[in-house]
């Protein structure tokens, strides 16, 4: 019995010891993360369909999974507003997504709540990525002591224009407020509108809202929200004054009450208007229109009356990306999802970016294709325009809710003939009080 005994114990130490050696020579996966098997990461997302609506998002996950072939990812989206919902109730209940696109507001709540993982660690581990986003984006997501997120993408609007147009009738792309006056006043004579422009949309107001950055209003809105200031006050003023100047000598389309946003982007994208008040999400879309070639973006004029500095670039972050603090009570996850956001970050991820002719967050030091992707060529090369101060934010980002909504309605009160620009600033204030 007892030698049987030592031949089993025999056996079972030769058995483990097998086991031992396989394991020591297994080969080693350079990218795999710190777990000792796969790790899932949950990412949720602002659409309903991420492939069809966050085509750059999709890719990076793919080209990340590639990479990282034992961190698979759980990707859910929703519409924004549901998403939104989803996130608040689930931060109630303690069961977040490791990973999620977040409006800022209620991310900022959710960081003083102590619900998201603080990514300073993460930036000073990985320099390069602090030194690729600009500084501005970056301390857009710090509360409290804590970097709570950081940006997702870029929010970059100001004024599309074909330059066509401008050399048939011999105007100059304007860069100053008095040229866009004198171009203006040139393609009203001809029957050109200058800027393509839907009030049935208010939101579409982002032209304007970067005009206002050029007569203080981050000087300002902290007094005005106070009570200090006024929206009523000489130098916001001065720019609604030109508002008006503009509508009087035709800028705008006559049937601007009665068009959306949509029909002002179709009536630039065929030649019939000079320029258009939008973004670079509509990159795309321009790229694949007649006027491609000779389709180019600005900031916006600058004025001669305006305050402080009017190289003021509208490229501001839009909404966070963020993490649920719990990842950090399991290292195997904390360490996937800071290779995670390593990636994203990279010129790997911007390369993806960059592929679906989204704006990268982080400056792209690829190269584009002028010839293929001229539009998109010429986004990027105003992003790394040198000269330009970028915004602290998109104006009506940061007031209430309320306001934000009387801004653009005032702003296209304006433009309608609706309201002076004494009346239409006056509603601002009035928003401001309640």
């Amino acid at each position: 019995m007892k030698n049987r005994f030592s031949i089993i114990l025999m056996a079972c130490l030769l058995i483990l010891s097998l086991a031992a050696c396989g394991s020591n020579n297994a080969p080693k996966n350079e990218n795999a993360s710190s777990g000792s098997g796969p790790i899932t990461l949950s990412i949720a997302m602002h659409v309903a369909n991420v492939k069809e609506q966050e085509p750059y998002m999709y890719g990076i996950i793919q080209k990340f999974q590639e990479k990282f072939p034992d961190i698979k990812i759980d990707l859910t989206g929703a519409e924004t507003q549901e998403h939104v919902k989803k996130m608040k109730m689930m931060s109630q209940s303690g069961n977040l997504p490791d990973i999620f696109w977040m409006l800022p507001a209620p991310a900022k709540e959710m960081n003083q709540a102590g619900l998201l993982l603080d990514l300073t660690d993460f930036l000073k581990s990985n320099p390069e990525v602090t030194a690729g986003i600009d500084s501005q984006m970056v301390s857009d997501y710090q509360d409290g002591g804590k970097q709570f997120g950081l940006p997702y993408q870029a929010l970059v609007t100001g004024l599309w224009y074909n330059k066509a147009l401008f050399d048939q009738y011999k105007v100059k792309v304007p860069e100053t407020y008095e040229e866009l006056l004198a171009a203006a006043k040139v393609f009203k004579a001809n029957n050109v509108v200058t800027i393509a422009k839907g009030s049935k949309d208010t939101f579409s107001t982002w032209a304007f809202l970067g005009m206002l950055t050029r007569y203080g209003f981050f000087d300002k809105i902290a007094d005005i929200e106070s009570g200090k200031e006024k929206f009523n006050n000489p130098d916001f003023l001065k720019l609604f004054n030109k508002i008006d100047e503009l509508r009087v000598n035709g800028a705008f389309p006559e049937n601007v009450s009665t068009l959306s946003y949509f029909q002002a982007v179709e009536m630039f994208t065929v030649g019939k208007a000079a320029m258009l008040d939008a973004g670079v999400w509509e990159t795309k879309k321009i790229e694949g229109s007649p006027i491609a070639k000779t389709a180019g973006f600005s900031w916006g004029p600058t004025f001669s009356d305006g305050v402080g500095n009017q190289k003021i670039a509208m490229a501001v972050a839009a909404a966070p990306l963020v993490a649920s603090a719990k990842v950090k009570d399991d290292p195997a996850k904390y360490d996937a999802v800071q290779k995670f956001f390593a990636f994203f970050y990279s010129q790997e991820g911007a390369a993806v970016m960059a592929e679906n002719e989204a704006p990268p967050v982080v400056k792209y030091t690829g190269t584009v294709d002028k010839e293929k992707y001229p539009v998109y060529a010429e986004v990027i090369s105003k992003l790394n325009e040198p000269g330009w101060e970028r915004a602290k934010a998109q104006p009506d980002l940061v007031v209430s809710e309320a306001v934000a909504n009387q801004l653009n309605d005032s702003i296209y009160g304006v433009i309608n003939g609706i309201y002076k620009p004494e009346q239409a600033l006056d509603l601002i204030d009035q928003k401001v009080a309640k």
